[in-house]
């Protein structure tokens, strides 16, 4: 995988909480391992242990290189659908989707529009206007399509 791309998805999976900053730190690692001349960028996550997420994000803001926008929203919707599956916590996922919307491009409006639909059930769910089950079946059923996307993940790994 492009070294931006996965850079611009730990730097969206960081920014939402959904990925730890010692998981960015190893990825960079790997790849100052594996390349002859890393990126200056990626050697400054690599360093980056003390620092704040919000250093860490600019910094892999600022590395070089070109990638499909609509990828990096994309992965991350895959992988909150590994999420939701292992901790069934629907209030944490939804709080990152909400998140998320400020982070898409906009030939993503479909899933904003979608993101809004779960948001808001899950928000008249909890007035008891509704099922949990039905939005956690919604949800269930959003997500699954951008499980293909997390094929890249074994990419950045």
């Amino acid at each position: 995988m492009e070294i931006k791309l996965t850079a611009e998805v730990y730097r969206l999976g960081i920014s939402l909480g959904l990925l730890p900053k010692e998981e960015v730190i190893k990825w960079a690692d790997k790849v100052i391992e594996q390349m002859d001349d890393p990126p200056y960028e990626i050697i400054e996550v690599s360093l980056s242990s003390k620092k704040k997420l919000e250093d860490i994000v600019f910094i892999l803001m600022d590395v070089k290189g070109e990638f499909d926008n609509e990828l990096p929203p994309k992965i991350i919707l895959g992988l909150l659908k590994e999420t939701l599956n292992m901790t069934q916590d629907m209030s944490n996922v939804i709080n990152i989707l909400d998140m998320l919307i400020e982070h898409l491009p906009h030939s993503c409006e479909w899933i904003e529009t979608e993101i809004h639909y779960l948001s808001d059930g899950y928000y008249l769910a909890e007035q008891s206007i509704g099922e949990h089950k039905d939005i956690l079946n919604d949800l269930r059923r959003f997500l699954n399509q951008f499980v293909d996307y997390t094929k890249y993940l074994s990419l950045i790994n």
